[in-house]
């Protein structure tokens, strides 16, 4: 039964690794690469394939770091933007 189950997870990290091919946002390309990697890596470490692990996890940490690098730049556009004033009309109204 482990053995079927760490199939699974094999199967299903392969077909959200090929199915990142098809996807044009970088967030969602690193982010679904990285859950991929990340059963994939699992898996490789249950049968002991150094190779197999060796490689997912330097995926998964290339996909990690992008990942962190994308939060970071968007925390700071988010903090530059509420520190923005907004523009004020200064006109006043005719009488």
């Amino acid at each position: 039964m482990e053995h079927i189950v760490f199939d699974i997870i094999s199967w299903i990290g392969l077909t959200i690794c090929i199915g990142a091919f098809f996807i044009k946002d970088v967030f969602w390309l690193r982010l679904a690469t990285l859950v991929g990697c990340s059963l994939l890596f699992v898996y490789y470490s249950h049968i002991a394939i150094p190779q197999g692990v060796i490689s997912n996890l330097l995926v998964l940490l290339i996909n990690a770091y992008y990942l962190l690098h994308f939060a970071k730049a968007r925390r700071a556009e988010k903090a530059s933007q509420q520190s923005a004033i907004p523009a004020r009309s200064l006109t006043t109204e005719a009488e």
